[in-house]
């Protein structure tokens, strides 16, 4: 169980919003839907080989306080990272107390290359 005093990090859920420009075609960006206070903890790092590029991999824990409102299709930015949901949020003990939250960084506009 994580301590509730050691969420001393802010973090920010992301939905991806859906709208209509005004030449009628779907444009989609990531607006920010709640701040709430974490615990960030990364979990594992590594590079794997992708169509030839080397591509990183970070994956992280987030603990926050238990809502409902929070679903794998969201995002979340904590300083400055994009981060993506890589599954269900875990309610902890199932107590409702805490939320685990696994996720990936995301790296869309970084190129690496062998």
């Amino acid at each position: 169980m994580v301590d509730i005093g050691k969420l001393n990090r802010r973090i920010t859920f992301l939905r991806l919003n859906t709208s209509e420009d005004e030449m009628g075609q779907d444009k989609s960006e990531w607006k920010k839907y709640r701040t709430v206070w974490a615990t960030v903890k990364p979990y594992k790092a590594s590079e794997y080989n992708f169509m030839s590029k080397l591509k990183p991999e970070v994956t992280h824990r987030m603990y926050i306080r238990f809502r409902k409102d929070i679903t794998a299709d969201m995002r979340i930015l904590y300083q400055g990272h994009m981060y993506s949901i890589a599954g269900p949020p875990l309610d902890m003990d199932n107590a409702h107390r805490m939320l685990e939250i696994q996720c990936e960084e995301v790296f869309e506009s970084v190129k690496y290359q062998l």
